[in-house]
């Protein structure tokens, strides 16, 4: 995928059609996340460790309203509403992803509590303070602009309410070695957006935890003709050479 212009749409659908046909996928998560419960299937480098920090930054109660953005094929999205007990409304710009999240909700006890649609960091269209919280897994650095996903997810968050995002982010920010995409200041993009009380959580054990994908993935060898696979090896390559330049971060924000 393109780290100047970012992906399409097209560029998602094609990965989420192949989901359901990769074995090796799925074995990488069993490998590397063995406590992950199997439904989340995701496409994000997510343990239960940082989902669990997630929902207890998230701060919900029963029968409130999530918003889960770029949420892909839905798993963490959905695993977190099941925690909280909560509605959950999903977006994504992969027609694919939308619809094969829809199909998952009864895995996790939703399909009555979750819905999902069409829509980019950007212009999600919903309402203006619509969402109890906001959570965004691994995605906010693909916006066009990141600064109008930040504004976009303030004006769907409820006054006082919190957006939670996991991402990367350099360990210096002038490091021109990294794509621009992984050199964001999240700090920066939030508060600009004006976002008060934002906080940048690092622990080595989330780091340890995307890296350990990466080679579990390399260590399966031949993908024959699992494509995914084939992909996520493709990418470790890339990424693995400079992992240790970035930290893995969870970034909480609330809307004044």
């Amino acid at each position: 995928m393109n780290e100047v212009s970012g992906p399409t749409p097209a560029d998602f659908d094609q990965v989420f059609a192949g989901a359901g046909a990769s074995p090796g996928i799925r074995r990488v998560w069993q490998l590397a996340e063995p406590d992950l419960p199997p439904e989340i299937e995701p496409f994000s480098f997510v343990s239960v460790g940082l989902l669990s920090f997630v929902a207890q930054a998230l701060d919900l109660s029963p029968g409130e309203t999530l918003v889960d953005l770029a949420c892909g094929r839905g798993g963490p999205g959905l695993w977190l509403a099941r925690q909280a007990a909560v509605s959950l409304v999903g977006v994504d710009f992969s027609p694919v992803g939308v619809s094969q999240a829809t199909d998952r909700a009864a895995l996790f006890g939703l399909a009555g509590r979750a819905r999902f649609q069409a829509g980019d960091l950007a212009h999600t269209g919903l309402p203006d303070a619509s969402a109890d919280a906001v959570v965004c897994i691994d995605a906010f650095h693909f916006a066009a602009d990141p600064a109008a996903a930040a504004a976009e997810a303030r004006r769907i968050l409820r006054p006082g309410r919190r957006l939670a995002l996991t991402n990367w982010q350099p360990k210096d920010l002038n490091d021109t070695s990294l794509p621009g995409r992984r050199r964001i200041d999240w700090t920066r993009v939030l508060r600009g957006a004006g976002f008060a009380g934002v906080e940048v959580e690092i622990r080595p054990e989330w780091h340890d935890g995307y890296t350990r994908v990466y080679r579990v993935a390399l260590d399966l060898g031949d993908p024959g003709d699992d494509t995914l696979l084939a992909s996520l090896q493709d990418e470790a390559r890339s990424r693995l050479p400079t992992a240790d330049l970035m930290n893995r971060v969870a970034v909480t924000a609330t809307a004044p």
